[in-house]
């Protein structure tokens, strides 16, 4: 067995000493004089001490407080379980430089082994010179107790064993008898107080080992790659492998639970649960199918505890990369999860000009140039049968939900001029009349992504509808959460 030793018991000691210092005494002339408090354990060496190396003619100097242990016993009434082992999961904020940031860092599960009681006795002997000094003394002691102090032996959050109290049981007021002669000693009041602590045996501290995902893959011959271990290699799920090369490839989570994202709500699916599609240029709630599923039982079930505001969610798009954000359980339906979504984690926008889409371009003003200003944006999305534009710059985009040019709108279509145009596509002003800059009957294999600039929302054209460009559904695989 290797050496232990923590200096627990001396700790209790102490504090238990501390709680008698700092106490004062007023002289005839006014002056306060702080009371020195000592470890007084009668051994021959403290007596020595306090004789100061002398045959016994020294007097001792008053006022002074000794505290020592007169007993140390099993507490055999606290006793408990003794193999239960404590877990608690420990996750530190990740250090850029000498500062903290809002990353997640190093986990780690503690196990805490079950502590022994135990019932420490100790004596305070209060020296004083006369019985107004001892007066003084008492009474700016028996103040504390009412009937006991609580003691906090340290601030480490992990030891469960850190508070207790300090219990006053008995009083002697003085320990001198009838002199004998020109024996006077010095007048003694003794304390005697007790606090029940606890010897703790070394705690287990290991890194975090929760699995959340498991990658099961089989690699055809001409596989690069070599054999793919999640963490120590390119992530196939983020693209950055070539899936052609896999054979069969198979994602095992938590519950197999699909996510429902819609704005910032996220909602818990059960295992083969779909909901019914919803219209995103209008935004209203997906319906679900199934019974709804709480958040906080899943992060239970999983062996996590969330962080609000903290935890973070990530979603796996098309294009390999993801979408982070910061989320909280809705305090009033743990069925559904507040996300605030980081901007920065969205997809590039596409570009548009009228020959087609051009990755990476910004968008076209209608003379062969391009607005540096909305890399990939429109200004709005508008009913063209009910919304007449009005002093449009050129290069203004909107993205149109109804059909424009039949003869379902012969009426407004005169504000369009002589546009014929279906909804879902993008037009433009080029400062003498509205075109077509994308035509979404025609890119219906095409995936792009545009901002709207007066929303700020980023939107996904996914071939058949646009849709916001992260929501959906995300099975299993496609969503991971860090806690």
């Amino acid at each position: 067995m290797e050496f232990f030793y923590d200096g627990q018991v001396r700790r209790y000691i102490t504090q238990t000493i501390r709680v008698f210092s700092n106490f004062l005494v007023k002289y005839g002339d006014g002056t306060l004089v702080r009371i020195p408090v000592m470890y007084g354990d009668v051994d021959r060496q403290v007596a020595n001490i306090i004789a100061q190396n002398s045959s016994g003619n020294a007097v001792s100097n008053v006022p002074r407080i000794a505290v020592y242990v007169t007993s140390l016993a099993l507490d055999r009434d606290r006793l408990a379980d003794a193999t239960y082992v404590g877990k608690v999961n420990i996750r530190e904020r990740d250090v850029t430089g000498a500062s903290y940031n809002n990353a997640q860092g190093r986990q780690y599960t503690v196990e805490r082994l079950m502590p022994t009681p135990f019932k420490l006795t100790m004596k305070v002997d209060i020296w004083s010179s006369s019985t107004e000094q001892k007066l003084q003394i008492l009474e700016q002691i028996l103040v504390l107790f009412n009937p006991s102090l609580e003691l906090q032996t340290n601030d480490n959050y992990l030891d469960w064993t850190s508070l207790t109290v300090l219990n006053l049981n008995d009083i002697t007021w003085d320990s001198k008898t009838v002199p004998v002669g020109n024996d006077t000693p010095i007048s003694i009041a003794s304390l005697t107080v007790d606090t029940p602590i606890w010897i703790n045996p070394p705690a287990k501290v290991k890194h975090l080992g929760v699995i959340t995902k498991i990658i099961t893959s089989l690699y055809g011959s001409s596989s690069t790659t070599g054999n793919y271990i999640e963490g120590l290699g390119s992530d196939p799920l983020a693209g950055t492998t070539s899936l052609t090369d896999f054979i069969d490839l198979t994602v095992t989570t938590v519950g197999q639970n699909s996510i429902e994202v819609y704005g910032n709500t996220v909602i818990l699916l059960n295992p083969h649960e779909s909901v019914l599609p919803n219209e995103p240029t209008m935004d209203p709630a997906p319906t679900r199918q199934g019974a709804p599923l709480s958040w906080l039982q899943f992060f239970a079930s999983s062996g996590g505890k969330y962080v609000a505001g903290s935890s973070m969610i990530y979603l796996l798009q098309p294009n390999g990369s993801y979408v982070v954000g910061t989320f909280a359980v809705n305090p009033l339906d743990d069925t559904s999860l507040t996300v605030s979504w980081n901007p920065d984690t969205l997809t590039t926008n596409t570009g548009i000009d009228s020959a087609g889409i051009i990755e990476g371009a910004v968008g076209y003003n209608g003379n062969g140039s391009y607005r540096s200003n909305s890399p990939g944006t429109f200004d709005a999305i508008i009913n063209p049968l009910t919304y007449v534009p009005q002093n449009v710059v050129a290069g203004t985009r909107y993205l149109i939900i109804e059909d424009i040019g039949n003869v379902s709108n012969v009426t407004p279509a005169a504000a369009w001029g002589s546009l014929v145009a279906h909804a879902n596509d993008i037009i433009e002003w080029t400062g003498t009349a509205w075109h077509v800059i994308f035509n979404s009957s025609q890119e219906t294999t095409t995936m792009m992504w545009q901002t709207n600039i007066y929303t700020g929302v980023q939107y996904l054209w996914n071939g058949v509808s646009w849709v916001k460009s992260y929501e959906g559904e995300y099975s299993p695989d496609k969503w991971k959460i860090v806690l």
